[in-house]
């Protein structure tokens, strides 16, 4: 499968590799592993140079092109038949089925929810796609009549919405175009006209001429991602018929895609936007760029970019074994299939990236990013997940913008594996909470230590400005989003600033002890001197200290909160924490001599709009420092039954 990859691959690898050699290069042929091979990590080798993607294939008498060829759709075929990738029989199983409800399904209606079509755009994304996908593997017309059907309804929508949410036209884009491009020769020229005029009209013209409501081309976010990903899958697909504006497309995609890559991955591959914007965004990410390595050979270097190939492992150092992710940011805590995952595997060669995908792929018909399955069925054709392993390494360190720690303990996922999740970060950033110096902490299947995660947009938007991101803003009211809801410190009852960077400054990884250090003095600069806490594990406790100096002009009040679903009681001078007849005990001391009050507040928003936060509970300490007095304190975690 693949050939046209591997053959361009090779060909192009000829032009370029005697250039590699006299600049001291690592030499990969495109399209295979470039994993980072050096004995020093800190010091990697140079990326891989670039190869030019070949635009001279995109001719009239080259469908399909983008991601399958008919050739791979043949291979799909006949592996299914053969029976022995049990994974790809069940990602094809569940496209066939979810085509065959699509067929005679009513017909897609251009109907806003709020601001947004997106619900629709994802809706006709994963009909067109499916049943292209499912005639493509089975020859049945009904699939292809669907298909057709459905393309012709939205391109004759009166528009995409790009003008109040342009990721709306991103995801409908990628339908129509891919659509387009794998039914090429099926379709009546009447569609294929309909289709190009729409993609035209209501995807590339409002890209250039700026009619949408954020611009995506400057985002460093998903925007950039599934925007640039949708309209570069059309692009390609319609190449040789707007050649001029295609081309325009795609290299703008390609271009201002370079600062949103290297602001989101680099240097360690963790994600500033968190869990669940990680598997909407990426999932793009990995569409376009196999879009462009299928249909031209090349994607452009980017791949390459620092960082880019670690993400995958980032994404299963999140999951915790309480089968709840490290949700920072805009994120539930529930786990969710990953679909981008495949990519890694395909692209890097490490499997261990789906080390926890291949227990849920059963789940993924009904996945939030289901309508890409046919996506991450061209990968799983050539992977044997009877090598599919568990990571080899146990803390995950990622710096950049949104710094993190991540920490397993074993790689069971069951009771006797501990995880600690640690951010550092600052509050200005894509979807991020005031919640520098977080974390999060399971243990024996529990979440002890909990983040309250996001509120949804639609009950916030109506009541305050929740997407201004500066100091004093309103999105900062809501209780989900400030630091005094969040297992970190507070002082003075303040908002953090919202520049202010936490950083990670060091690791714990020692003598069986696992965790690390976060200054958090920026963003509490107003009203302390320094604030640093260092956080890990250690045999069955967890372990926070916090080193706090007041400022000279001014007394700090600190209140040191922890938010958990565990009841708490004070007693006996320290915490006790009762969960599903298990119990957790909070104890303190100080090597400065400060004896702080035990408390617990109401998790009851002060605001009629705030979320409902039952079932969760808060619970830390209050101490007043003097105008330039020091304290040190440290709380402990331990179980009242330690794992043996």
């Amino acid at each position: 499968m693949k050939s046209n990859i591997i053959l361009t691959a090779l060909f192009s690898a000829c032009l370029f590799f005697s250039s590699c050699v006299e600049e001291g290069y690592p030499f990969f042929a495109p399209g295979s592993s470039q994993k980072e091979e050096t004995d020093d990590p800190d010091n990697p080798k140079p990326p891989v140079p670039a190869t030019e993607p070949d635009y001279s294939r995109l001719t009239a008498d080259n469908h399909p092109r983008v991601i399958f060829t008919d050739e791979d759709f043949a291979d799909i075929k006949d592996a299914v038949a053969a029976g022995t990738n049990t994974a790809l029989n069940q990602i094809h199983t569940a496209i066939i089925s979810k085509a065959d409800g699509y067929v005679g399904a009513a017909d897609l209606v251009r109907e806003l929810s709020g601001k947004r079509l997106l619900s629709v755009s994802r809706n006709a994304e994963e009909r067109i796609l499916f049943c292209a996908y499912a005639y493509k593997t089975t020859g049945e017309e009904k699939y292809l009549e669907q298909a057709e059907h459905d393309i012709q309804t939205v391109c004759k929508f009166s528009d995409w919405n790009a003008r109040q949410h342009f990721l709306d036209v991103g995801e409908m884009a990628a339908g129509v175009g891919l659509g387009y491009d794998w039914l090429y020769d099926e379709l009546s020229s009447e569609t294929k006209e309909l289709a190009r005029k729409a993609l035209n009209d209501f995807a590339f013209t409002p890209a250039n001429d700026g009619v949408w409501n954020l611009n995506f081309y400057e985002a460093t976010s998903n925007w950039n991602q599934v925007c640039n990903g949708g309209l570069v899958c059309a692009a390609l697909a319609v190449y040789e018929s707007n050649q001029t504006v295609a081309q325009g497309i795609i290299d703008k995609a390609l271009e201002s895609n370079v600062a949103a890559m290297e602001g989101m991955y680099s240097p360690d591959g963790n994600y500033p936007e968190g869990y669940s914007y990680w598997c909407y965004g990426t999932l793009y990410e990995a569409l376009m760029l196999t879009a462009m390595e299928t249909a031209t050979g090349s994607d452009n270097g980017l791949s390459s970019t620092e960082g880019f190939s670690k993400t995958g492992k980032y994404m299963v150092f999140m999951e915790g074994p309480s089968g709840l992710c490290f949700n920072y940011s805009d994120c539930a805590p529930s786990t969710v299939p990953c679909l981008a995952q495949w990519y890694f595997a395909w692209k890097f060669d490490d499997l261990s990236v789906l080390y926890l995908e291949q227990d849920r792929i059963s789940k993924y018909s009904s996945a939030s990013e289901s309508r890409l399955l046919p996506l991450i069925a061209y990968y799983a054709e050539d992977i044997v997940m009877s090598e599919v392993s568990a990571p080899e390494e146990y803390i995950f360190r990622g710096d950049g913008e949104t710094p993190v720690v991540l920490v397993h303990d074993t790689w069971t996922m069951g009771l006797e594996d501990k995880f600690l999740g640690i951010k550092a970060g600052k509050g200005n950033t894509s979807h991020s909470h005031l919640d520098a110096g977080s974390f999060v902490y399971d243990y024996n299947g529990t979440r002890w230590a909990a983040d309250l995660g996001l509120q949804s947009y639609g009950t916030l938007e109506p009541y305050i400005n929740l997407w201004d991101m500066n100091d004093g803003s309103e999105r900062w009211t809501a209780f989900r989003y400030n630091n005094l809801n969040h297992n970190t410190i507070s002082v003075n009852g303040a908002y953090y600033r919202v520049a202010g960077m936490a950083e990670i400054t060091g690791l714990v990884n020692d003598s069986g002890k696992k965790g690390a250090t976060v200054d958090i003095s920026e963003p509490l600069s107003n009203e302390v001197a320094s604030a640093v806490r260092t956080i890990y594990i250690d045999g069955d406790d967890l372990v926070i200290t916090d080193d706090i100096t007041a400022r000279s002009d001014k007394e700090a009040e600190v209140r040191w909160t922890m938010v958990t679903q565990a009841q708490p009681v004070i007693e006996y001078g320290s915490i006790t924490l009762t969960r599903d007849g298990k119990y957790m005990f909070l104890t303190k001391s100080s090597k400065t001599g400060h004896n702080p009050d035990w408390k617990t507040w109401s998790t009851v928003g002060e605001h009629t709009w705030d979320a409902s936060n039952a079932g969760y509970y808060e619970c830390g300490y209050t101490i007043t420092l003097k105008r330039g007095e020091k304290a040190t304190i440290t709380v402990k975690l331990t179980p009242d039954d330690p794992m043996e």
